[in-house]
């Protein structure tokens, strides 16, 4: 706490003794504790999935985070599965509107549960013991470094846009951070529907189902069904026809203030919407996509995710059986060099946080192994770039 701040309290501790003997009664004490709390006490929400691996992982995190810090408030929150049924309430009765972050523990459905529940401005950060997805930011082996950069504060924060779906039968916006997609309980039908941007109708198709894809999620499932990659983030939303009859249907990128709306949709076979693979939603003969008022917040504690590295990982298929016996620090380096890209021993230690010793090792071990290969640097002759083969 800076010195002006220590001055402005004690001015205010002054002020609110005077208007006690005076009598006079004024809420200064709250602006006090307002002042005193700027740099205070870390408040740490830890959402946990519900399985063994998560809950021991979470209580780890928690002794690790009082270890590092006595005074850290911790809030735990058990995971929930998603369904048309509960959404509704979960959603309302999610309230964490203390908390300094949230540490979602558990794989990326946990991950994408509680950004759908979270209404506040909360940043959320993933972790996991086991699977190392897009989103995973702290995991067994970096947990003692990344938990010290969140108690620092010292972690970037990025927004993400979210989409959101309404019909006649819910009412209410219904967000997502990857994709909505509109399909057939049976997956052997088809469904006809007209598509509507902006007011203008487009055309009116038949296919296995339908997808609207955020930037971030272009990736993802739209990916699988033929959209197109959004690389930067932009501010768009991606329509991916699934399997349309007519193949003039292709793929659309429109702007992220566009609104979608899908009408006369009809198939033999009921239809449900479903939300970043989480949660399916019957729906009515007509929806409504637009981008929500309210964006996803996001801790970063490592170097900025590449998505042409993230598509790599995805593509690319390696045989990890090579991998199986070896140090749990390898695996990471080795993972870690797969969805970055290329990197210096010291951009390792640096993104990992392990030890110099654990890092050289690391390498040395997935060098024998055959799966990294290296190159000297050409602007310094001390270091060496490491990279997949």
């Amino acid at each position: 706490m800076s010195l002006k701040q220590i001055c402005i309290i004690n001015m205010y501790e002054k002020l609110f003794k005077l208007l006690i003997y005076c009598g006079k009664t004024i809420k200064i004490l709250v602006i006090i504790n307002k002042l005193k709390n700027v740099d205070g006490t870390m408040i740490i929400a830890l959402y946990i999935a519900n399985d063994s691996n998560s809950k021991e992982f979470a209580n780890i995190i928690r002794e690790t985070l009082l270890e590092l810090d006595p005074e850290v408030e911790i809030i735990k929150i058990e995971d929930e599965v998603l369904n048309e049924d509960n959404w509704e309430n979960l959603m309302k009765d999610f309230s964490i509107q203390k908390a300094n972050c949230i540490i979602s523990v558990g794989d990326t459905g946990t991950f994408l549960r509680v950004i759908f529940l979270s209404k506040s401005s909360i940043p959320v950060v993933a972790a996991s013991s086991e699977s190392v997805s897009f989103f995973t930011e702290i995991n067994p082996i970096n947990l003692k470094y990344t938990l010290a950069s969140i108690l620092k504060r010292k972690y970037d924060v990025d927004d993400y846009h979210r989409v959101v779906f309404q019909d006649s039968v819910t009412n209410i916006p219904i967000p997502a951070l990857n994709e909505i997609a509109i399909f057939p309980k049976d997956s052997a039908l088809l469904m006809n529907y007209t598509l509507i941007i902006d007011k203008n109708q487009l055309y009116r198709g038949r296919a296995d189902g339908l997808i609207v894809s955020t930037s971030l999620g272009s990736t993802g499932y739209a990916l699988s069904s033929g959209g197109p990659i959004a690389f930067g983030n932009p501010d768009v939303l991606i329509i991916v026809p699934v399997n349309p009859l007519n193949k003039e249907h292709i793929p659309l990128v429109v702007p992220i203030d566009s609104e979608i709306k899908l009408v006369n949709l009809r198939s033999r076979s009921p239809l449900e919407v479903i939300i970043d693979g989480q949660m399916r939603i019957g729906i009515d003969e007509e929806i409504l996509v637009r981008k929500s008022s309210s964006k996803a917040r996001i801790i970063r504690l490592q170097a900025k995710k590449n998505i042409l590295a993230k598509l790599r990982n995805r593509l690319v298929e390696l045989d990890l059986r090579s991998l199986e016996r070896v140090p749990p620090s390898a695996k990471y380096i080795f993972k870690l060099l797969l969805t970055e890209g290329e990197m210096t021993q010291k951009e390792l230690i640096e993104s990992t946080g392990l030890p110099n010793r654990t890092v050289r090792n690391a390498l040395s071990i997935l060098k024998e192994k055959g799966v990294i290969n290296q190159r000297p640097h050409l602007r310094d002759a001390r270091q060496s770039i490491y990279f997949v083969n």
